[in-house]
């Protein structure tokens, strides 16, 4: 039987071959450095880089050994094998009055936390007492008592977690309620604040300073109104001022003298103040620099109760801009 003879390979195939078999060993030269590499970062993350210590900075309400305590990084923990988000999170819901949290490792053993607090504006009835939250909407606490707080009628809560925001879900109040505080803090009036009542949404009821009923047919154009409201009261009524604000159909904004009680009344659910309320008169305070001025009339009426002011109410023009 003849052999087969082998085909002679042109030197440029020799050459490609050798080329093919250089690249393959460097190639594997390459991964085995790179191995080296990793399982070197790794046993240094391991061996090196360990939580020694942990500093708080901002916390008032919490000690930093109760914030410490509630991490789940521990002292002798890898400094990078866990997340900063989670930790931050967990963090948010476990201590409710946290507003925010951020962490920063510092090498080579020290975790540091810096922490900033939030605070309770408003007393929601909730489960038999109360559940005071915050000015971003976060449930902070539950209570047998308002603790002072200006309290909120008409927001209905159920199984609200403590420390998390809340949501819409919990309905169209909430909703009314997370918007109204958000466009109150916006304009700086939450500190005076006298009560929220949500029990109509097409009447809706703001107390301020312990002195005005401001009712809001809705919240749209909540900031342009909030932001008008607080205009009258503090360059156009005087420090003695009693009264209600509201807006007719044709957006002008109407202020009825009337009595601290009957302010303090209008917060409370269902309120029906202007039953038995005596007829009021009313002074002309002009109109807003610069918002049209509508066509004259004998004052218009309350959105809500469906009384007429007396002639020559007290009316302010008022065209919001939609925009």
């Amino acid at each position: 039987m003849r052999r087969r003879r082998r085909k002679q390979k042109t030197p440029e195939q020799m050459r490609r071959r050798a080329n093919r078999r250089h690249r393959f060993f460097h190639m594997i030269g390459r991964l085995f450095f790179l191995g080296v590499l990793v399982a070197a970062a790794v046993l240094a993350l391991t061996i090196f880089f360990k939580v020694e210590t942990v500093k708080v900075e901002g916390a008032t309400r919490y000690t930093a050994e109760e914030i410490i305590a509630g991490m789940n990084v521990k002292q002798g923990d890898n400094l990078y094998l866990w997340n900063k988000v989670k930790e931050s999170d967990m963090l948010l819901e476990k201590f409710p009055y946290l507003q925010t949290v951020q962490m920063r490792r510092r090498l080579p053993d020290t975790v540091e936390i810096t922490v900033t607090e939030c605070s309770a504006v408003v007393a929601v009835p909730y489960s038999g007492g109360y559940l005071y939250v915050s000015a971003q909407g976060k449930a902070l606490e539950q209570s047998a008592n308002d603790g002072g707080l200006p309290v909120v009628v008409g927001a209905t809560l159920n199984d609200v977690a403590l420390g998390r925001v809340l949501t819409q879900e919990n309905g169209d109040e909430t909703e009314a309620l997370l918007d109204i505080l958000q466009n109150l803090d916006a304009a700086g009036m939450l500190e005076q604040l006298s009560f929220i009542n949500l029990s109509d949404l097409t009447d809706i009821r703001i107390g301020y300073q312990d002195r005005f009923d401001i009712r809001l047919k809705s919240i749209n154009n909540l900031s342009y109104y909030l932001r008008f409201a607080q205009t009258v009261i503090d360059e156009r009524l005087s420090p003695s001022d009693i009264g209600r604000l509201y807006w007719d159909a044709q957006n002008r904004l109407h202020f009825i003298p009337d009595t601290a009680d009957n302010v303090a009344r209008s917060g409370m659910a269902s309120a029906s103040t202007n039953a038995t309320e005596p007829a009021v008169t009313d002074t002309d305070t002009g109109s807003e620099d610069g918002a049209q001025e509508p066509s004259e009339t004998d004052g218009g009426a309350s959105p809500s109760d469906g009384e007429n002011p007396s002639d020559g109410a007290d009316e302010i023009s008022d065209e919001p801009n939609d925009g």
